[in-house]
């Protein structure tokens, strides 16, 4: 990273440690809570609020829990388990965690950059799974943004069933991505994802799976 580069990343984690994240309405009032202890000086009952709200989904839970993380605050000093709590949020679209994500994840030596990549593939498999189709384009950014060496093929591969299952930023990134490779990496990618396509389809709740999957086909009699 250059000097300039460097200087930025701090200036944003700096931004970053300076102020938590307000909620939505729908975890507002937890979210409230937790932010006046940490007001209070009583930052562990605070990140034990986050951490619950964070492990449930809640976006914006998960980027104040990684800013306590980062500043040492009601847990030890963690710059990797802030790490992967800013990328948590920004793979699953809170917007707000996209500089500190940068900002934490340039600290990280390559084995813990990794050892991040690894828990959020993971995590994301298991919230894809689940019917989440936000989180097969958070897989793709892992593979491209967080993991080194960055996988271009993997990721156009998990853009490629983002779009298959209409997620909408799915379609764009797929695109893209695919753009990228040379054409016999763009046919195996194709390949993979019909292959993969079914088995997916089978993995998810039988509510949420579109009328394409062969699953849901065989079901329907068709």
């Amino acid at each position: 990273m250059t000097a300039h580069g460097s200087r930025r990343a701090r200036q944003a984690l700096v931004a970053f440690w300076l102020g938590l994240v307000p909620a939505p309405a729908a975890s507002a009032r937890d979210i409230e809570t937790a932010l006046d202890h940490v007001r209070d000086g009583r930052a562990a009952e605070a990140v034990a609020i986050f951490r619950d709200l964070a492990r449930a989904g809640s976006s914006v839970a998960q980027v104040n829990l990684a800013v306590m993380h980062a500043r040492g605050e009601g847990v030890p000093l963690d710059i990797e388990e802030a790490t992967y709590w800013a990328w948590r949020a920004r793979l699953m679209g809170e917007t707000r965690a996209a500089a500190p994500s940068e900002a934490l994840l340039v600290q990280l030596p390559p084995a813990q950059r990794e050892a991040v990549a690894d828990r959020l593939a993971s995590d994301l498999e298991l919230l894809a799974e689940d019917g989440s189709f936000r989180a097969f384009v958070g897989l793709g950014l892992t593979e491209l943004e967080v993991r080194r060496p960055a996988d271009p093929r993997r990721a156009s591969l998990w853009f490629t069933l983002a779009a298959a299952f209409e997620e909408p930023h799915g379609f764009a990134l797929r695109d893209i991505a695919l753009a990228e490779l040379d054409e016999r990496d763009r046919l195996r990618v194709q390949a993979e994802a019909r292959s993969v396509f079914g088995d997916w389809c089978e993995r998810l709740p039988l509510e949420k799976r579109p009328a394409s999957c062969p699953a849901a086909a065989s079901e329907n009699g068709n």
